[in-house]
């Protein structure tokens, strides 16, 4: 038996189009939370800026660029990164826990 067989078997069941539903429910919720997490980053980082605190904006653009990498992966369907393949995805808070940045720092980028 094929792959094009079970897929039509899936699709054409109740509960497994529903599976499939809910598998890209899920799928779309995830990448939207990368989004937000990408989005406060990135505030944060301006805000730095604006106000002149050049360390914590180089850090947050440090983190940015990491978290671009580790969503893409090693592997970008063009060529391998070695790079990306030890990137993490951070958010603030887990900056914040890792000792990437201080309490104080952290309280300026949460008041956002």
């Amino acid at each position: 038996m094929n792959d094009k067989y079970f897929k039509n078997r899936i699709e054409n069941s109740p509960l497994g189009s529903a599976g499939l539903k809910l598998l890209n429910a899920q799928e779309k919720l995830i990448s939207q939370e990368y989004e937000i997490e990408l989005l406060r980053i990135i505030a944060a980082q301006y805000k730095a800026f604006f106000f002149h605190n050049w360390d914590l904006g180089e850090k947050l653009q440090k983190q940015r660029e990491e978290n671009k990498d580790a969503i893409v992966g090693e592997f970008d369907g063009h060529g391998y990164a070695s790079w990306r393949a030890n990137a993490i995805f951070r958010t603030l808070e887990d900056m914040y826990d890792e000792g990437l940045i201080t309490e104080s720092e952290y309280r300026e980028c949460k008041s956002i």
